[in-house]
């Protein structure tokens, strides 16, 4: 593979690209700059004994030579220490008893005092926030998503669906196929260009570089750690269909995109070629992370399947071509739950859990029933460009429905298939994957719905919050079932500063607990309820400002604790507390993700026993995806979004009081 295909890389390679990623780092400018704020990674540069080495992440916007940024963003600040630890106090009022309450008050005063371990760590992540972008966002990389070792699928990849298409004829699923690759081409070509528009929250600017991050990009198993590898270049997707892999050229010989009438005819070869299922070697990537990191070195060392792999790597995205989905599965659950499960797993083997890449960040669904959807792995940023991405696709596809495309000879041009050279012993691990597959599509329960009662309108008109509002909701929700307040959290967006992820917000508060608890209470006046429901709502907004300002406490907490680890201490009696441990024990987890089109993303809970619930509010209507895992025996994700929805009315009622 030449140099100008070789993907960049982000974490420590194989001892086969250690050459040539010495060097990159020496060519390129961006991460010639780093070797002078990452004493680290200067060392691993100077050891000749590479296996020996820590691995080290890189700051996420050097591992891309385009720079979408015109204007210059503020760093993540660093929280004020006492301030953290009051906002932590605040947030375990709600969820410990009074006697656990004071014994985590006593030890967060001891970590925080002068002779305590808090301001010599403190201390420590200011000299970082000084020293590099961002001083979170490499440990977040690592620790959160390159070093999780569950299956991406369900813990950590979300799904995305869309509106059903109409396919009147194969040909017609085959258009919206080429269409959908030549949208995408269109928006890689944009981002390269730099014309995404500037993205603001009022008149702050936001980071856009995720938006380099999107395609091109890829998870690369590894023990222990995973590698985030990208390519600038991509001339080329991967198309899954039936199982079979297929490497499709998006530019013929003189660099002229391929024209939809030509992907048409070539998509129509590939659904042609690919009437017998092939094996589900898709199936290797939806497992444990350790295991598929063992299972990928056995596969690439097999023929010629390293190049398959390479060529997976360095694509722009992968197209899946679904079968079908059987009309039973509709019998029990609504087309949006079971579409849910469609786009996070591919349901199963016998049906389309085998026509996937985890792996690869962007994986656009296709399916001949009208399916329309995604896939996107976590690792390299957050919702927001996805949805941008996903949005522009499906604008693309409804904008050129009424135009005709005439199939365009391909002068017998085929596309290459990828096939892999199995043995006994990779037919062994993929018959394993697919048992852990399994396990894991039949654990997850996925309720969703369209809440069509109102939408942010009328929320705004009675002068509340909407996001406020539905969080509220949801906490009433979980305490309606379970007679106790979950530990909530909410994902908040840090993109107003340079590189930054996500801060947590702790929704749970004295306030919403008070609000849930009154109105499971008989006798309560509306006028009592209502003042008390504001009271929850506006302690939320406040929270949940302070957090996108980057005043959160969980990422400052983990910072401190990767100091102490980076720094080879004993873990502080305070992140063994029960306040700490109660309190990151998130029983419900939840965020807004907004679209323009009628479409919404889902996910699992985050742990066995919790709810995850994404929203899609929109002006008239809200779209839920809630999820529990059937294996608990007190969630039900039914029970929870029939419980959401009464919680909605009655407050809106309240409201309108």
């Amino acid at each position: 593979m030449s140099n100008s295909n070789k993907p960049l890389i982000t974490t420590e390679n194989k001892r086969d690209d250690d050459s040539w990623l010495k060097l990159q780092l020496f060519k390129d400018q961006i991460m010639y700059k780093l070797l002078h704020t990452h004493p680290s990674f200067n060392k691993y540069l100077a050891s000749s004994i590479l296996q020996n080495v820590p691995k080290m992440v890189l700051q996420t916007r050097t591992i891309t030579s385009i720079n979408l940024n015109k204007v210059e963003l503020p760093k993540q600040p660093v929280p004020d220490l006492r301030k953290t630890a009051e906002r932590y106090l605040r947030s375990l009022k709600p969820i410990l008893n009074p006697s656990e309450y004071r014994v985590s008050e006593r030890i967060t005063n001891q970590f925080i005092n002068k002779d305590g371990p808090g301001p010599y760590l403190h201390c420590k992540l200011l000299e970082k926030y000084e020293q590099v972008d961002n001083w979170l966002s490499d440990w977040w990389l690592q620790e959160a998503y390159l070093g999780y070792r569950a299956p991406v699928i369900v813990h950590s990849s979300p799904g995305i669906v869309g509106p059903s298409q109409k396919f009147t004829c194969p040909n017609d699923m085959y258009a919206a196929a080429a269409r959908l690759i030549s949208a995408v081409c269109k928006f890689n070509e944009m981002v390269k260009c730099g014309e995404i528009k500037q993205e603001m929250v009022r008149n702050d600017p936001l980071d856009m570089q995720p938006y380099a991050m999107v395609l091109g990009t890829y998870r690369r198993p590894d023990k222990g750690y995973d590698q985030l590898l990208h390519i600038d270049n991509a001339n080329h997707i991967i198309v899954i269909c039936n199982n079979h892999f297929f490497k499709l050229n998006i530019t013929d010989g003189s660099g002229q995109s391929t024209s939809e009438g030509k992907l048409t005819t070539l998509i129509k070869d590939i659904v042609e070629r690919s009437c017998t299922a092939g094996k589900p070697i898709g199936l290797l990537t939806g497992n444990c992370r350790d295991t598929w990191a063992q299972d990928h070195c056995m596969l690439k060392e097999n023929g010629y399947n390293r190049n398959i792999l390479n060529d997976i790597e360095c694509s722009l995205f992968v197209l899946c071509l679904d079968k079908p989905v059987p009309n039973e599965l509709f019998r029990d659950k609504n087309s949006a739950s079971v579409r849910a499960l469609q786009s996070l797993t591919g349901i199963s083997s016998s049906i389309n859990a085998g026509n996937r890449w985890h792996d690869k960040i962007v994986q656009f669904i296709l399916s001949s029933d009208g399916f329309i959807g995604m896939e996107y792995e976590h690792s390299p940023c957050e919702a927001g460009p996805i949805t941008v991405l996903h949005d522009y696709v499906l604008k693309y596809i409804s904008n050129k429905q009424s135009d005709t495309i005439c199939n365009e000879s391909a002068d017998h041009e085929k596309v290459e298939e990828l096939k892999f050279e199995l043995n006994s012993n990779l037919e062994k691990v993929i018959t394993k994957a697919e048992c852990t597959v399994h396990n894991l599509t039949d654990d997850i329960d996925m309720e969703c719905f369209t809440f069509n009662d109102f939408g942010t309108n009328a929320i705004k008109k009675a002068l509340l919050s909407p996001d406020s509002f539905i969080q509220t909701a949801m906490q009433l929700a979980f305490y309606r079932l379970h007679k106790r307040p979950p530990v909530h959290y909410e994902s908040a967006a840090l993109r107003r500063f340079k590189s930054g992820r996500t801060e947590c917000i702790r929704s749970t508060s004295s306030e919403s607990i008070k609000f849930a608890h009154i109105m499971t209470c008989d006798g309560v006046y509306k006028q009592t309820k209502k003042e008390v429901m504001v009271a929850a709502i506006d302690a939320h907004k406040r929270f949940a400002g302070a957090a996108t300002m980057g005043q959160g406490v969980d990422r400052h907490l983990f910072g401190m604790k990767m100091i102490a680890k980076s720094e080879n201490m004993e873990l502080p009696a305070f992140y063994k507390d029960v306040g700490y441990t109660r309190s990151t024990h998130f029983t419900l987890t939840s965020s807004q993700v907004a679209f323009k089109t009628p479409s919404f993303m889902c996910y699992g809970p985050v742990v066995p026993d919790g709810y995850g619930c994404c929203y899609n509010p929109r002006p008239e209507d809200i779209f839920f995806a809630c999820s529990s895992f059937k294996s608990c025996k007190g969630t039900c994700s039914k029970s929870f979004a029939e419980a959401l929805k009464q919680s909605l009315c009655e407050m809106k009622a309240l409201a309108d009081y």
